[in-house]
């Protein structure tokens, strides 16, 4: 995975996210989507200009004052939580079985 800023605003940020698909692109969307600061959230798959490939762009547009990237650093914490408790009650079930 490589992440670059391609645009930054005061409330908004515009990110490439190459090497990465719908899988993980939709799980930073939706669950940036629960967050109160996060007024829109989407991502779109393009072909830039200096690539063949298709690649996920994400585009965060906060509330006023909110700062994108502190809410995208709190929101890869989550997810890191999230996929911690799956993993923790992936292993109970599977020792129980």
């Amino acid at each position: 995975m490589e992440i670059t800023i391609l645009s930054q605003g005061k409330d908004e940020i515009e990110i490439l996210v190459k090497g990465e698909t719908h899988t993980l692109m939709n799980i930073i969307k939706a669950t940036l989507l629960e967050d109160p600061r996060v007024e829109t959230a989407f991502y779109d798959v393009k072909r830039l200009s200096n690539s063949v490939e298709r690649e996920p762009v994400l585009y965060i547009k906060t509330m006023p004052g909110e700062k994108p990237i502190e809410i995208l650093k709190d929101i890869a914490s989550k997810i890191v939580l999230m996929c911690d408790d799956f993993s923790n009650a992936f292993i109970k079930a599977v020792q129980q079985k």
